[in-house]
């Protein structure tokens, strides 16, 4: 089974339709809430949101500091990275 990790801030504005494409697909994921990490936590670092599976990066980035991921993309785009 993937390891599924879902990265975002509270109050990001592409958070919840990334979510919501999660849900849709009926993944197993880990929602990590960013602001509420430790100081120094590695998935502070990257873009709100990202996904991430078995480690690897599909959406988002790394972003030194957090910032936002733009260019939200479809559901189909999940379905086949997924698979």
């Amino acid at each position: 089974m993937k390891e599924i990790e879902f990265l975002y801030f509270d109050g990001c504005p592409n958070a919840e339709a990334i979510c919501s494409m999660l849900i849709e697909l009926k993944v197993d994921f880990e929602k990590i809430e960013q602001n509420s990490l430790p100081k120094g936590s590695k998935f502070k670092n990257y873009s709100s949101p990202t996904v991430m599976v078995d480690g690897e990066i599909i959406f988002g980035s790394r972003a030194e500091g957090g910032g936002c991921s733009l260019n939200i993309p479809t559901i189909e785009f999940f379905e086949e990275k997924l698979r």
